[in-house]
């Protein structure tokens, strides 16, 4: 019993950790679509350097 509630545990973590992972979009079937997950997928450094406006 308590190897079948192991394996239904790992099943089902598993299953969530793969629909968890999205897919880039093919760019040259939607480029608006691959550029916006390009937009949400980039760091934290990139966007704060992106909003400052400092000049070398």
């Amino acid at each position: 019993m308590k190897n079948l509630r192991l394996l239904v545990f790992l099943a089902a973590g598993a299953s969530l950790i793969l629909s968890s992972c999205t897919q880039a979009p093919d760019p040259e079937k939607d480029p608006n679509a691959d550029a916006a997950y390009k937009r949400s997928h980039r760091s934290q450094e990139y966007r704060e350097a992106q909003r400052s406006n400092v000049n070398y």
